[in-house]
């Protein structure tokens, strides 16, 4: 998958609000996200932990525009914080369109379960719950219609939108992780980011012993936070290109027990047990994405692996510092340090704007769907809400000039090494994973005996996901 970073100016004071108001909200649209709103992200939010910018603790609300009969849209991040945005798509068809503001994993219940009644018309998603959508046979096939449209090679990350040969969504906006470090801290001790992730433990492990009131590096460890899953995800993808490859109705496990086995040794016991001084904090483990992510910017840490949601947060957050800002500018963003026998790859997400099967007005129903995901509706999105990077080569990402840190613009070869889980259901193999993360930290299981079960377990489950 190809994942290109962009730039631009005017990351304003006002634009950060939206940021904020995600932040509030239970999570910042297009962060890493928590299975249990902590805000610490975005539509991997994906059982409610993303936030949107304008719907205020996950309750429901809707807006609409235009006058007459006309299209339901359900969305947890094109809020009504977003008038331009609602407009533009407004201004799509004659009649009105009612945006119902919904979190993910409302959205994912009241859909699988009604959407026979042809109500939403289209749906703004997360990619956690493609899989269990297509599986429900609710989602419409678009790919006669992207033919059609003269921008459709511009999308980053179609393929993520295809599965059995047909199109299923449209491209909107997207994340992915990198590796976040403090350059004045590194430069102090005259550290550089190492190739190897174990050489960074040894790092870490110095900066915890030297530097007063910090850590070398923090993880997400909250049981059950969907961010877990998807760092590991971020290291399994330094040694594999998938990790369940679509097989007639079901689905095969790609990666081996070493894999998995691998990355639970070097990022999740590494840190805690490799070196004598730890080069993260034994006191944080079980800590949530959100507080991960606040930690750094409050000067905690000297490195996190995150995505590119953090200035936003630094600026915003009612729980960051005098200094976050200043933290933020002083840090850069490039790839992942790799784990034994990794090259450049980490988990990337990217937004699916989808067509209920069952609409009773697919021509007015796609009208707004590419209205929402085209260039023209992806650049006012993100004028709006500039969290997340464009989906569309089409449109630039500005944020490493307009917030006076041209460093952040490493995401932007992170993003071009970035791979999707696919249509695979997320939810059903989950809790193995954060089960047997628990052990790890904590010690009480080998990590390569961890990445066997897992890979027995996962294998186990490929037929059902």
């Amino acid at each position: 998958m190809d994942l290109i970073g962009m730039s631009k100016d005017g990351y304003s004071r006002r634009k950060y609000m939206g940021l904020a108001g995600a932040m509030a909200a239970g999570g910042l649209a297009g962060c890493s996200g928590s299975g249990n709103n902590d805000g610490g992200g975005s539509g991997d939010s994906s059982d409610g932990g993303g936030g949107d910018s304008g719907s205020s603790g996950g309750e429901d609300t809707s807006s609409s525009g235009g006058g007459g009969s006309g299209i339901t849209v359900w969305t947890q991040d094109i809020t009504a914080n977003k008038p331009e945005t609602q407009q533009l798509i407004s201004d799509a068809i004659s009649g009105e369109v009612e945006f119902a503001e919904m979190r993910y994993d409302n959205i994912k219940q009241q859909f699988l379960t009604g959407a026979s009644t042809g109500t939403p018309d289209v749906l703004e998603v997360t990619p956690n719950h493609r899989g269990d959508y297509v599986s429900a046979e609710h989602l419409e096939p678009i790919t006669d219609r992207v033919e059609e449209l003269d921008y459709a090679d511009g999308y980053i990350g179609m393929d993520t939108m295809t599965y059995k040969d047909d199109i299923w969504a449209l491209p909107h906006i997207g994340n992915g992780r990198g590796f976040v470090y403090r350059q004045d801290i590194l430069e102090k001790y005259g550290f550089d980011v190492p190739e190897q992730w174990s050489d960074f433990v040894t790092i870490g492990s110095e900066i915890t012993k030297n530097e007063d009131g910090m850590h070398g590096f923090t993880l997400t460890s909250e049981s059950t936070n969907t961010r877990v899953l998807q760092e590991f995800l971020s290291f399994v993808f330094q040694r594999v290109d998938s990790i369940f490859d679509a097989d007639g109705d079901g689905f095969t496990l790609n990666p081996s027990p070493e894999d998995f086995g691998v990355v639970f040794k070097e990022y999740f016991h590494d840190p805690f047990f490799a070196t004598e001084t730890p080069a993260t904090d034994p006191n944080a483990r079980g800590i949530g994405s959100l507080d991960h992510d606040i930690s750094y910017t409050n000067g905690n840490y000297a490195a996190i692996s995150t995505g590119p949601w953090i200035p936003g947060l630094a600026s915003n957050s009612d729980n960051t510092n005098e200094e976050a800002m200043e933290n933020y500018r002083n840090s850069a963003a490039t790839h992942n340090p790799r784990v034994e026998g990794g090259e450049k790859g980490t988990y990337a997400e990217i937004k699916p704007i989808m067509m209920n099967t069952h609409s009773d007005s697919k021509e007015e129903a796609w009208q707004v769907q590419k209205a929402i995901a085209s260039p023209d509706g992806i650049s006012t999105f993100l004028e709006e809400d500039p969290g997340d990077i464009p989906a569309h080569e089409d449109v630039d990402w500005t944020v490493p000039e307009s917030t006076d840190n041209p460093d952040w613009a490493g995401f932007q070869d992170v993003f071009a090494t970035g791979k999707s889980y696919g249509f695979w259901s997320v939810s059903k193999v989950s809790t193995d994973l954060f089960d047997l993360v628990q052990e790890v930290i904590y010690g009480e299981t080998d990590p390569m005996d961890a990445g066997q079960q897992l890979h027995d377990a996962w294998a186990e489950q490929a037929s059902e996901i």
